[in-house]
């Protein structure tokens, strides 16, 4: 093999710096190493994408295509040999060459017992696990080749195993790669391999493959199609890995290409909790992502990136940048995002303030995606001081199973039932026989308050259609404003959805119509106005990482009725153990002039007191102003659909006309 080294070019120091910059992640690092030599094997890396917390142990032989189970996850994340990488690690901080050893007897096993075949090309051969292989074996060797345990030999058959990996990969270019997430994973691999088996043809293809299956797959917002967080990212880390050999090898990435991937970047900037973790929206798990804002704003020279990535280097940029640190280092650091929203996916964040410890609430309403893509329309999170209140589910499992369906339909989302029916309805682990038809609503973000609105037409077979309006007031004060607006006059019941994060417990108020959510970190007051509405405490499952079961607390407020509905949850946040105080009452509207007061279904006011300061919200529904007139309450006034008024501002902000 020619160049095999893409990342840090001096492992020793590599080793050192991430020693004394993260010694937990190291010792997890080495302990997991002494687990392998013994052939037990559990998926703990940071970008593991099916992570395991039973540990695997073959006691003679490897069986590296059985699953030991029933997920068939387990022989793909096996057969992407991030274990061999695991391996290099440990020998790079001990120089004990047991780690070097058991890497060799494994490489072998591999070799002599995976074949490529037209069987396996559907398990240990599956062409994401063998693009996604590439990088591991090319690391792992950069990072043992020194070894003496390392031969010619094996690096021989370690270079014939990688050629006929590239063959595959030249070969598996259909439909399904130029769309799917599966395409930039296998075509990264490719462009590795290109440059260190020294085969510019297969770069060369490789970079135009990876150039097309972006355009088809990054939305004009920067967004991933497939609307899942963590693939989102292993989509940008192959694209920026792809950009860092490019540069190192002077190998020229087409143009287009490397907008797509900034773009891909910034969205992500976006989408993060001010702590960094991806929220857990589809297919995705609750990971640290700045290690890939870092490394895009390295390779962009992006400030801002680096605002939201921090000064320091993560644990993976310093196996990654090795002398390129200092250019991270020394790049100036810009403002950290405020509000933003995505709008061709129809995602949603405001934030309370620029700060990490910031409120956070994310809200979606824009197309499923792929299989990976959840029934979570209207769904919103909230974070508050780097603890989740309002929680997505997560995953939990690919296995089609009761719990695959929980966790992927509306029931395990913060959104609204009708009729206890699923507006998009689950037929198995990767698809629905029914889809609903999201309806991306406006947004408009001022320092003051902040604006957001969805509906959807899952159940107009019902005869309703359900709407969501969001309003961040100040910097820890939030407003579900859900309305139900029928198209008969049918009596129907509605189920509004809150689950709450597994670090706390979620407890209603005896005789009110509140919740109190009490956390590690956090506290929340939620307050429920509307008529006739029934709260029920419950627990549901969770899972912030795959094949991680956990329980939280789940408020479920009921109603039903006749004609026009509406549910408004106020929500304040505050620290552990500093529960702000908050009252709220809705108020009639009335027009200024005409002196008449208008029916709820057309407008209606929300008074909110929260720690002494006071906020009325006016939100009409309708058109309703045919001349010159406009809307009042409580001695406020003025002309719009959404407005906000203060007493230090009593002229209002009109956040939707």
């Amino acid at each position: 093999m020619q160049q095999t080294n893409f990342w840090a070019q001096d492992m020793d120091e590599a080793a050192r710096q991430s020693m004394q910059a993260y010694p937990e992640t190291a010792q997890q690092t080495t302990q997991l190493a002494n687990e392998i030599c013994q052939q037990q094997f559990t998926f703990r890396g940071h970008w593991e994408m099916e992570r395991t917390h039973q540990p695997v142990v073959f006691t003679g032989k490897i069986d590296w295509a059985t699953p030991p189970g029933d997920d068939p996850e387990w022989v793909y994340a096996f057969n992407r040999l991030t274990s061999f990488v695991t391996l290099g690690k440990a020998w790079r901080y001990t120089g004990d060459e047991k780690y070097v050893a058991a890497f060799v007897r494994q490489a072998q096993s591999w070799l002599q017992n995976v074949p490529y075949t037209p069987e396996s090309t559907k398990t240990t051969w599956r062409s994401i696990e063998t693009g996604l292989r590439c990088k591991n074996w090319l690391q792992a060797v950069s990072l043992m080749q020194n070894s003496p345990l390392v031969t010619p030999e094996l690096l021989a058959k370690i270079k014939a195993s990688l050629t006929q990996h590239a063959q595959w990969l030249l070969e598996a270019n259909r439909e399904f790669q130029r769309l799917s997430n599966w395409g930039v994973l296998q075509n990264h691999g490719l462009f590795l391999l290109g440059l260190s088996l020294n085969n510019k043809e297969w770069a060369q293809i490789a970079a135009s493959r990876l150039e097309q299956e972006l355009f088809y797959q990054v939305l004009a917002d920067g967004t991933h199609w497939e609307q899942s967080p963590l693939y989102h990212c292993e989509v940008l880390h192959c694209c920026l890995d792809t950009m860092l050999a490019a540069r190192r090898a002077g190998f020229v990435l087409p143009q287009a290409f490397l907008q797509r991937t900034h773009a891909m970047a910034t969205a992500l900037a976006s989408m993060l909790r001010p702590d960094g973790l991806l929220v857990c929206q589809s297919d995705s798990d609750e990971v640290d992502a700045r290690d890939l804002l870092a490394l895009a704003a390295l390779l962009f020279a992006d400030k801002n990136l680096k605002a939201i990535a921090g000064p320091r280097l993560l644990e993976e940029n310093i196996w990654s940048f090795g002398d390129l640190a200092p250019e991270y280092l020394m790049l100036s650091t810009g403002e950290r995002l405020a509000s933003t929203a995505l709008p061709a996916s129809g995602n949603y964040m405001l934030r309370g303030t620029t700060t990490p410890e910031s409120d956070f609430l994310h809200m979606h309403c824009g197309s499923l995606g792929s299989g990976h893509g959840h029934a979570d329309l209207l769904h919103v999170d909230l974070i508050s001081n780097g603890e989740t209140i309002l929680a997505d589910s997560g995953r939990y499992t690919y296995v089609d199973s009761p719990l695959r369906k929980q966790f992927k339909s509306p029931a395990g989302h913060n959104t609204i039932l009708v009729d206890k029916q699923d507006f998009s309805v689950y037929k198995d682990s990767w698809g629905y026989s029914k889809l609903a038809q999201p309806l991306k609503g406006e947004y408009h973000y001022t320092p003051e308050a902040d604006y957001i609105s969805g509906t959807h037409l899952g159940y107009s077979q019902n005869g309703v259609l359900p709407r969501r309006q969001v309003l961040r007031l100040g910097t820890n004060l939030w407003v579900l404003w859900d309305t139900l607006i029928p198209f008969d006059e049918q009596q129907h019941s509605y189920q509004h959805l809150f689950h709450f994060g597994a670090d706390g417990t979620a407890a209603l108020q005896p005789g009110e119509q509140r919740a109190v959510y009490t956390g590690q970190k956090a506290a929340a007051n939620l307050l429920f106005c509307g008529e006739g509405v029934q709260l029920l405490q419950s627990e549901a499952p969770l899972s912030r990482e795959y094949n991680k079961l956990e329980t939280g607390s789940l408020i479920t407020a009921s109603h039903s009725a006749k004609g026009f509905a509406q549910l408004v949850t106020v929500i304040t946040t505050g620290k552990a153990g500093s529960l702000p105080q908050l009252t709220a009452q809705l108020l009639p509207v009335q027009l200024l002039a005409a002196q008449k007061q208008l029916p709820a279904q057309t407008a209606k006011a929300l008074k909110i007191t929260c720690n002494g300061q006071s906020w009325l919200v006016i939100i009409c529904h309708n058109e309703v102003i045919a001349e010159v007139d406009m809307l009042a309450a409580e001695g406020y006034y003025g002309y719009g659909q959404v407005m906000v008024f203060t007493p230090q501002n009593p002229r209002g902000i009109c956040l939707a006309w």
